[in-house]
C-alpha cells in the first residue's frame, strides 16, 4: 500500500505525459488535414480523375481529428463529386459498364447526403447534382423524358430549399424551365450540356476547406 502511494505521482505524471502527447498529435492530425483538403481540392480541380484524393493523414488511431473536425459529410460529397464526373463524361477512361456501375453508386452517395447530410448547403449541393445526373442521362423515348424532367426540377427545388444561396440549383432550375418543351421535341445534346454543377467551378473549390 505504501509503494502505492509512493507510485502515485509518477503514475499521475505519466499519464499526464500521455495526454499531453495525445493531444499534441491531435494538433498534427488537424493540421494535416486542413494541409490535405486544400491540397486534394486543388489537385481534384486541375485533374478530376487523380486517384486517392482526400485519405486520411491521421497519426493517431481511429481518426478523432476527422470527427473532431466533421469531416464525414464533406469527405463524402467530395467523393461523390469526383464519381459524378466519372459517371457523365467518363474521366478516366473507364468502360461503358464501369461508368452505369459508377453512376448507380453516385447516385445513391448523394441520396445519403442529400437526405441527411449536418448542413444545408451539403445537402443543397448534393441535391443540385442529382438533379444535373438525372437531366443529363440519356433517355429512351419521350415518356421516360417527360420524367426525368419532372425529377430533375424536384431536385433542383429541393436544393434550394436546402440552400436559398445555392445560385447553381437556381441557374439549373431556370435552365430547365427555359429548356422544357417535352411535348414537341427531346433534349437535345447541347440543350443538355448546359446543365451542371456549381460546387467545383466559379464558387470555389469543391464545396469549400477547412
Amino acid at each position: 500500500m505504501t509503494r502505492l502511494r509512493r507510485a502515485a505521482p509518477l503514475l499521475a505524471a505519466l499519464l499526464l505525459l500521455g495526454l499531453a502527447a495525445a493531444f499534441a498529435l491531435l494538433a498534427v492530425d488537424v493540421r494535416a488535414w486542413q494541409a490535405r483538403l486544400r491540397d486534394d481540392d486543388v489537385r481534384f480541380t486541375a485533374f478530376r480523375s487523380v486517384d486517392g484524393l482526400w485519405r486520411s493523414p491521421a497519426v493517431l488511431p481511429g481518426d478523432p481529428a476527422s470527427v473532431l473536425l466533421g469531416l464525414g459529410d464533406p469527405l463524402a460529397y467530395r467523393h461523390a463529386l469526383q464519381l459524378f464526373l466519372v459517371s457523365q463524361v467518363g474521366v478516366g477512361r473507364r468502360s461503358a459498364g464501369s461508368i452505369s456501375v459508377t453512376r448507380v453508386s453516385t447516385e445513391n452517395d448523394l441520396q445519403g447526403i442529400a437526405s441527411h447530410a449536418r448542413t444545408g448547403a451539403e445537402r443543397s449541393r448534393a441535391a443540385d447534382l442529382l438533379g444535373v445526373m438525372t437531366i443529363t442521362t440519356p433517355t429512351a423515348d419521350n415518356a421516360t423524358e417527360v420524367q426525368a424532367i419532372e425529377r430533375a426540377a424536384a431536385y433542383f427545388q429541393q436544393a434550394i430549399e436546402a440552400d436559398p444561396t445555392n445560385y447553381s440549383a437556381k441557374l439549373n432550375l431556370e435552365l430547365l424551365l427555359r429548356l422544357e418543351r417535352p411535348a414537341k421535341a427531346r433534349f437535345g445534346t447541347d440543350a443538355r450540356g448546359g446543365f451542371g454543377p456549381g460546387g467545383s467551378h466559379g464558387h470555389g473549390v469543391v464545396g469549400g476547406g477547412y
